[in-house]
């Protein structure tokens, strides 16, 4: 037994961890299903080692396959962060003629973290660009009191941003809806529109957010980026991201 103890203590620990990780119930879930894949995987390879006493060459196999998978699923993973952080790099983004800042969760009638940094990320671009028009856009969802684009539009202009440089997207439910919502209204403004915009949300939620800027119909995409002050939350959504992404790749939605 003594020769399994590490594949043992690996699957206990990285387990534990993962399911603390999901039960804090503030999005940390992907941190804890890449640790409940770890264990996973300590678990596989002992079996595999088990099963070689009897059967070393299917064992072989067998490993052979898992230790392929996990390195190109390690490297696709790798890639996929690396092109998502680069895209939070935003360069020089002034000068568009509309931002539209992308909803996240309110709890109550109160922003969240990520929610937060959006609105800072926004009002800073809105005081650095003082004729960009900013479209606010989140739907009302469960446990929300008022909409994502109204708890937005509240706190900008409590904070001097004038009423008419705001407007409200208050429909959507997603990040994709966020953009298509939003072109609809600047062409309903500016049917032939083909200015600039800027897409603010989070440097990990930028890459994402470009892509159905540019599926929704616009040409002319840069980003303006907010931290919401937790690193190990933000480590989260950036694997979070990769999936979204391979999904966007498989299906464009």
């Amino acid at each position: 037994m003594r020769k399994y103890l590490g594949y043992i203590l690996t699957a206990l620990i990285s387990g534990t961890i993962g399911i603390a990780f999901i039960g804090i119930r503030m999005g940390y879930n992907f941190i804890g299903y890449t640790l409940l894949g770890i264990a996973a995987a300590s678990i596989f390879f002992m079996l595999m080692k088990m099963l070689a006493k009897k059967h070393e060459k299917a064992a072989r196999i067998l490993n052979k396959i898992a230790v392929y998978a996990i390195i190109i699923f390690a490297f696709a993973l790798t890639v996929t962060i690396a092109m998502i952080a680069s895209e939070a790099d935003t360069g020089d983004n002034s000068g568009a003629d509309y931002a539209i800042v992308l909803g996240a969760g309110v709890r109550g009638n109160t922003p969240s973290a990520s929610l937060y940094a959006r609105m800072k990320a926004a009002l800073q671009y809105a005081n650095e660009n003082p004729e960009t028009v900013l479209i606010l856009s989140g739907g009302q969802g469960r446990g929300e009191n008022v909409s994502e684009a109204r708890c937005m539009y509240d706190w900008l202009k409590s904070r001097g941003v004038s009423e008419e440089r705001l407007i409200m997207e208050d429909k959507s439910t997603s990040t994709r809806e966020n953009l298509e919502f939003s072109r609809a209204i600047i062409l309903e403004r500016e049917p032939d529109f083909s200015g600039k915009i800027c897409v603010v949300s989070e440097g990990y939620h930028l890459a994402r957010g470009k892509l159905y800027a540019r599926q929704a119909g616009f040409e002319k995409v840069t980003g303006a980026a907010g931290f919401n002050g937790y690193p190990v939350l933000t480590g989260n959504y950036y694997i979070r991201e990769a999936f979204a992404i391979w999904y966007y790749l498989v299906f464009r939605r």
